[in-house]
């Protein structure tokens, strides 16, 4: 027993050891990411969900719809794909529709809704309704549905006694009508949603009603702004601070299509609130502001919240969408004419896959295009060529990138008339490019092109790519591009001898050029590359230093690890000694059971042949009682030829009643249980014996109604003679003068205890002032004294025939069911 409790001591400080093993690296493989949002509170997460989709969205320039671009940002995080749209009714708790829908299961989540009531019908239908609605694409069929569970969520709603789910459903019907492109009617929706919030004095429903009457605007549309500035205002009152970041990064993109310098200022507005809201993920913003200085020419400022957007995604972890940000950084490297760019492109390749296809084609697009700027087009040409086997361009913009810089390509290489095939090739798919997704790439390759024409003094091709180019440079265009149309107005004037006019443009081009990159932005620029180079050291040093750490921390681990195993053979060996001591004890053991189990096995063996001795013996003594009857009855028979009358009678009654008897001892003897009597063979058999011995030539008929039950000899002696008189009584007195008849023998178990045996006939009855209480006859005295002696309720009733029923109860009678359940036993 000792040993029995040290092994059980030993498997569970194993078990815990395991357990803490476990543990350590089930922390240790969770990555970074997941640490920084694993801090965030639903509404952040919710804000990290929507933040990133906006991002996608916007620098998919036109590749991807918003619907799609927040189905992969909530798929990244492994969020719900409704929990950019649900803020109103969701608070993070877990849901068997939402968890359907989100599997994919959603014929399931349909049939659930048509099963479930109350407030969980109502949040599936209106997750049903979202799931439908912002599902990617414009299929009419997904709209209807979206509208017929939208619906029956206002329907549920209006039944309901609380005005969230009013609110909920009508706020839904509101993002329905933005999609379809009803404004006017999403925006009576959404004020309808304002006002019940205000006539409930709910100020962060008002806010959160107002900023999504805003949000689900479309961009550039002139009331948006508008409806955005009065919200902004609203969430800081309520406190919805997240709310608020959502709404000003809509504002950003508002004054980002029109006016860049407000933009910029709003999105050092935006990470200042992020962080006063404990946000980390600011490096979209940062990124967004490097963009406009680039676009602006202030690479010195530009490079500088690049370098930080790419700290803070790495130091969050939140590498998933990175090629869009080391593209930033690179290019901007490229702006200094440093190779070093090319780096940061190849390390946003490293992981490039076709999910992932359209955030890094733009890195692969431009690693090829600075290969030609550095005087390698011939290795530009070799680096595209596999890859683009593999990943041929998917997307509209894809397809144009890949065609100006082919172009590039057969330009540097001095072969014209190819490059022009892939200008045209430019030209005609950038005519069905979304104008609002242009930015400053699209004039640039215009502008590069008109250059290109430039070169082969072909003036009308560059005159047309020119005011092709100028829609794009009002407002948010390049300072950049701007330079460039001065050269080309330059190089123009020469061709056509306009030698004033081209100094004049020339001067323009050199002193834009002269002020974007001038000696002292060199000099700034360089030193911001040794910073930035010192700064690579030194995280280099740390790196080497924290990998030699980890190399130490690994070393003793190692150590831990072989002492442990040390520990773990030693400890082996003594669970094996333990183990083998045991098993020696439990073979002695063993042993001594096995002699105890023989010496059983004997005297069970002696006893099951006495059992059977008995068992025999009492066959014997039943099979002997039975003669003995057989003889009395003889000797009975033999003295009735003698007898007349009433004699007569009782000598016959006698013989039925020995025989009644008789015939329980015959089953005794023939059966294999020597304790019982099967009653329903013995019933049969008794009815048939009297029914031969009464019965000459009248129509009287037995109906039998028997439960296969089974009595205890004790009792089923009793029971057959009250059976034989009750029999007798009727086939002697029920039906005189040769009448038809019909005699019903029931036995039945009421319930568990009870059971019921009755004998009916439909003879003529007892005389109307029969009392049985006052019958002296033997056959009455027979029925009344065994009936007391097996404790039973004799009734004998006269309606429409006679019936003498006897109801009993007995611990001892065992039904058929329970005779199979004892046997199988």
């Amino acid at each position: 027993m000792r040993g029995s409790i040290k092994l059980g001591v030993i498997a569970v400080n194993i078990t815990l050891s395991l357990i803490i093993l476990s543990f350590y690296n089930v922390c240790h493989s969770q990555s970074l990411s997941d640490r920084v949002v694993g801090r965030y509170d639903i509404n952040k997460k919710r804000l990290l969900a929507i933040s990133t989709g906006m991002n996608l969205f916007m620098v998919g320039q036109g590749q991807l719809d918003l619907d799609s671009a927040m189905l992969l940002s909530t798929r990244a995080y492994k969020f719900s794909r409704l929990f950019p749209f649900n803020e109103g009714y969701d608070n993070g708790a877990a849901s068997e529709g939402r968890n359907l829908i989100d599997s994919g299961r959603i014929s399931e989540a349909e049939r659930l809704f048509n099963k479930i009531n109350g407030d969980d019908r109502i949040r599936l239908g209106l997750d049903l309704g979202t799931y439908y609605l912002f599902k990617p694409g414009m299929n009419k069929t997904d709209l209807d549905q979206s509208l017929k569970y939208i619906l029956q969520s206002q329907k549920l709603a209006a039944l309901s006694d609380k005005p969230l789910w009013k609110n909920e459903s009508l706020s839904l019907l509101a993002k329905f009508c933005a999609q379809k492109g009803d404004i006017a009617q999403s925006q009576k929706h959404f004020s309808d949603v304002v006002k019940a919030n205000m006539r409930a004095k709910d100020k962060k429903g008002i806010a959160l009603a107002t900023a999504n009457q805003a949000i689900n605007v479309s961009v550039g549309n002139p009331i948006k702004l508008a409806l955005l500035e009065k919200a902004r205002p609203l969430c800081r009152d309520a406190g919805l601070m997240e709310k608020e970041v959502e709404v000003l990064s809509n504002i950003v993109i508002e004054y980002f299509i029109t006016d860049f310098n407000i933009s910029k200022a709003k999105q050092a507005e935006l990470i200042k609130l992020q962080n006063a809201a404990g946000y980390f993920h600011t490096h979209i913003a940062l990124n967004a502001i490097s963009f406009i200085e680039d676009v602006q020419g202030d690479y010195i400022s530009s490079i500088t919240h690049a370098s930080e957007a790419v700290k803070v995604m790495e130091q969050t972890g939140d590498t998933k969408f990175a090629a869009p940000f080391y593209l930033r950084l690179a290019q901007l490297y490229f702006h200094m004419d440093k190779k070093e760019g090319i780096n940061l492109l190849l390390k946003s390749l490293k992981n490039k896959s076709k999910e992932t296809q359209l955030f890094w084609y733009n890195s692969f697009i431009t690693c090829a295009n600075q290969m030609i700027v550095f005087n390698s087009p011939k290795e530009a040409l070799k680096f595209l060529a596999p890859v683009i086997r593999e990943y041929p361009p998917t997307t509209l913009y894809q397809k144009m990138s890949l065609a100006i810089l082919q172009g590039h390509c057969h330009t540097y290489l001095n072969q014209p008339k190819i490059a022009i095939k892939f200008y045209d090739l430019y030209s005609t798919l950038a005519e069905n490019f979304p104008a609002k997704f242009a930015y400053a790439e699209i004039p640039s390759h215009y502008l590069n092109i008109a250059m290109f024409y430039a070169s082969l003094g072909n003036q009308a091709k560059t005159k047309w790519y020119v005011e092709k180019a100028k829609p794009f440079l009002s407002g948010t265009g390049s300072v950049f591009n701007r330079s460039k149309i001065d050269f080309i107005n330059f190089k123009l004037d020469s061709l056509n001898g306009n030698y004033v006019s081209a100094i004049k443009n020339y001067q323009k081009f050199k002193l834009t050029s002269d002020s974007l990159l001038n000696l002292s932005s060199v000099r700034q620029m360089n030193f911001m590359q040794v910073q930035f180079e010192t700064k690579n050291k030194d995280q280099n040093i740390k790196l080497l230093t924290q990998q030699g750490e980890l190399q130490k921390a690994r070393l003793k681990e190692g150590d831990f690890i072989r002492n442990m195993t040390f520990g773990g053979i030693l400890l082996l060996l003594v669970i094996v000694g333990l183990l083998y001591n045991q098993y020696r004890v439990k073979q002695r053991s063993n042993e001594q059971l096995q002699t105890k189990q023989d010496e059983i096995s004997r005297k069970n063996s002696s006893l099951e042949n006495l059992l059977e001795e008995k068992e025999w013996l009492l066959k014997e003594v039943h099979h002997r009682v039975k003669n003995n009857l057989h003889t009395i009855m003889s000797l009975l028979e033999s003295q009735s030829a003698y007898l007349s009358d009433d004699a007569l009678l009782a000598i016959h009654d006698s013989q039925h009643r020995i025989h009644a008897m008789s015939l329980i001892h015959q089953k005794l003897y023939t059966s294999e249980d020597v304790t019982t009597i099967e009653m329903s063979s013995y019933i049969q058999e008794l009815a048939s014996y009297l029914r031969d011995s009464f019965i000459h030539g009248q129509d009287i008929r037995f109906q039998l109604d028997v439960d296969p039950i089974e009595l205890d000899v004790a009792q089923a002696i009793p029971l057959g003679l009250i059976l034989n008189e009750a029999i007798t009584n009727s086939l002697k007195y029920a039906f005189p003068g040769n009448r038809t008849g019909l005699i019903c023998i029931t036995f039945k178990q009421v319930n568990d205890q009870l059971f019921k045996l009755s004998v009916a006939d439909n003879g003529i009855g007892l005389k109307p002032n029969f009392n049985t209480e006052k019958v002296s006859s033997l056959g009455m005295k027979l029925m009344r004294g065994l009936s007391n002696e097996i404790h039973a309720d004799l009734q004998i009733l006269s309606e429409h025939g006679t019936t003498i029923s006897l109801t009993f109860s007995s611990k001892r009678v065992v039904t058929g069911q329970q005779m199979f359940s004892l046997n199988q036993s």
